[in-house]
C-alpha cells in the first residue's frame, strides 16, 4: 500500500478531486487530512466541505498542522494549500523522505525553486500542470516531436481562465501570484514542452480589463523568441465572460500547421493535402496527473512537470513582470536563468 495524505484545501476542487481519485485505488490508503490550521468557513468556501467531513469521507485522521501530518508517516503527500505556502511545505516533506505532488503552480518565485533544489534530490516532486495530461495536448506533443509539420516557425498558446477571486487569498497577489503567477505554468511550460525550446527573450504587455478585485493585471500577452528562433505568442485572458475555449494552441511549421482547441476536436491538421479533423476529445486530466504521480513514486517514470520545469516557469514569470514594469524586453539565457 502507498500511504498518501492531503495538505490543505485552498485549491478547492483539485484538493478533493485528487484525493478522491487516489482513494478509489486498491494500492492507496489515505492516512491523513490536514486543514493547515484553517477553520471550517475557510475550507467550506474553498472546497464545499469541511476538513472534518472530508476526513470522515476518506476514513482518514484529521490533523491541523503539517508537522502533525508528517508524523503520520505518509509515503506521499498532496499539497493543495495556498500557493505561497507550497514550496515551504514541499521542502519539509522532501526532507522527511516523503514524495510530493503540488497542485498548480508550485510557486511563482525563483527564490522558492532555489530553496527546493537540494531537498528534491532522490524523491519525487511532481508539480501540477493538468494540460500536460489532456489528450489533445499529448497528441499535439507527439506529432510536433515526430516532425510532422517540419521546423516550427511559431507557436501560439491562448489560455482563457477566469481570475481566481472567490477567496481573500486568491485576490491577494502576494499569496496567489495573481493570474500570471497562477496560470503562467500553462503558458511557459506548455510552450517549452511542445517545442523543446526555452525562451531567450520575452516582451510582455498587461492590464486589468474586468477584475478590479485583484491588485494587478488580469490579461497578459507575451511575445517571445526561442532558442532556435521560433517565435512565441503566449496569451492569458482572465476577464472573458462569454463562451470561449479554455485553451487554444496553433503551431506553424515549414510543412503545415497543427491546431488544438480544448473541448473541441483533439487536433486540426492543415496541409496542402487538405484539412483532417481529429476525434472529439474527453480527458480526465486530474486522474492523469494522479496516475503519473503514482508511477513516479513507484520509480517507473520521471516527472513530466518537475522542479526543473517549474524553476524555468518561475524565471519566465519574473522576466515577464520586469518587461511589464519597464516596457522593455526581458532576457533569459538558454538555461532559463534570468540575466
Amino acid at each position: 500500500m502507498i500511504r498518501i495524505a492531503l495538505a490543505g484545501f485552498a485549491q478547492g476542487y483539485y484538493a478533493v478531486m485528487y484525493t478522491r481519485y487516489m482513494a478509489r485505488l486498491k494500492e492507496v490508503e489515505i492516512v491523513g487530512v490536514c486543514d493547515c490550521g484553517e477553520d471550517d468557513d475557510y475550507v467550506r468556501e474553498c472546497a464545499f466541505t469541511t476538513a472534518g467531513e472530508f476526513a470522515k469521507e476518506m476514513n482518514a485522521q484529521l490533523v491541523h498542522s503539517f508537522i502533525a501530518l508528517l508524523e503520520l508517516k505518509p509515503d506521499a503527500v498532496l499539497i493543495c494549500c495556498e500557493t505561497a505556502q507550497h514550496a515551504v511545505l514541499a521542502r519539509a516533506a522532501l526532507e522527511k523522505g516523503v514524495h510530493v505532488f503540488v497542485s498548480k503552480p508550485l510557486c511563482f518565485s525563483s527564490c522558492d525553486t532555489e530553496m527546493l533544489k537540494g531537498a528534491a534530490r532522490g524523491k519525487t516532486l511532481l508539480c501540477g500542470n493538468p494540460l500536460k495530461y489532456e489528450k489533445g495536448m499529448e497528441e499535439l506533443y507527439t506529432r510536433l516531436h515526430n516532425g510532422e509539420i517540419g521546423e516550427i516557425y511559431s507557436l501560439r498558446v491562448m489560455i482563457n481562465h477566469l481570475a481566481m477571486t472567490k477567496q481573500a487569498w486568491e485576490r491577494d497577489t502576494a499569496r496567489s501570484g495573481g493570474p500570471l503567477g497562477t496560470y503562467g505554468v500553462y503558458l511557459f511550460d506548455l510552450a517549452q514542452w511542445l517545442t523543446g525550446q526555452k525562451l531567450t527573450q520575452v516582451y510582455a504587455l498587461a492590464d486589468n480589463y474586468g477584475t478590479p478585485e485583484i491588485s494587478g493585471p488580469d490579461t497578459v500577452k507575451v511575445l517571445g523568441r526561442g532558442e532556435k528562433k521560433t517565435q512565441f505568442t503566449l496569451e492569458l485572458y482572465s476577464a472573458i465572460h462569454h463562451d470561449y475555449p479554455f485553451v487554444q494552441v496553433e503551431a506553424v511549421g515549414t510543412k503545415g500547421t497543427l491546431i488544438t482547441r480544448y473541448d473541441n476536436y483533439a487536433t486540426v491538421a492543415q496541409t496542402q493535402r487538405g484539412t483532417v479533423l481529429g476525434a472529439l476529445r474527453s480527458s480526465d486530466m486530474g486522474g492523469g496527473e494522479m496516475e503519473h504521480f503514482l508511477a513516479c513514486v513507484r520509480g517507473e517514470v520521471t516527472e513530466r512537470c518537475g522542479l526543473i520545469e517549474m524553476d524555468y516557469v518561475a524565471r519566465c514569470v519574473e522576466a515577464a513582470w520586469r518587461s511589464i514594469d519597464s516596457g522593455r524586453p526581458g532576457t533569459l539565457d538558454v538555461k532559463g536563468e534570468c540575466r
